[in-house]
């Protein structure tokens, strides 16, 4: 099984373009998330690694990604982990990535007086 779901924020626009040729064009879209995770360090002081995650989706996904992500949204993921390898100058090169099956922009909403708080709460549309 081969799943991988991410929580976070498009660190750069989506850039999307259309590859292949005649009746046999597809979109695709490149883009990536910005993920964090908070741990305490052996003196007991807080630290934040974040990572960059590569993505990609096809389709009609990759044209409704490009439509409505924008840099710094955040947003939650859903995809496969791919590698990609390719050769360039004689030297071999590979990367993984994510190719997104499902996505969302995670809309943040106030909670209501009645509910005695101030917090926000997380809703994604998935």
């Amino acid at each position: 099984m081969n799943i991988t779901i991410l929580k976070g924020n498009l660190a750069r626009d989506p850039e999307l373009r259309v590859v292949g040729s005649g009746d046999r064009q597809t979109s695709v879209v490149n883009f990536t998330v910005a993920t964090s995770r908070e741990f305490t360090k052996a003196n007991g002081t807080q630290d934040k690694i974040t990572s960059f995650i590569p993505c990609e989706a096809w389709d009609s996904g990759a044209e409704a990604i490009a439509a409505t992500f924008k840099k710094g949204d955040l947003v939650m993921i859903e995809g496969s982990l791919r590698n990609d390898s390719w050769e360039k100058d004689g030297v071999k090169h590979s990367t993984l990535k994510i190719r997104v099956n499902n996505f969302g922009k995670i809309q943040k909403t106030k909670k209501t007086e009645r509910q005695g708080s101030d917090e926000t709460s997380e809703k994604v549309a998935f």
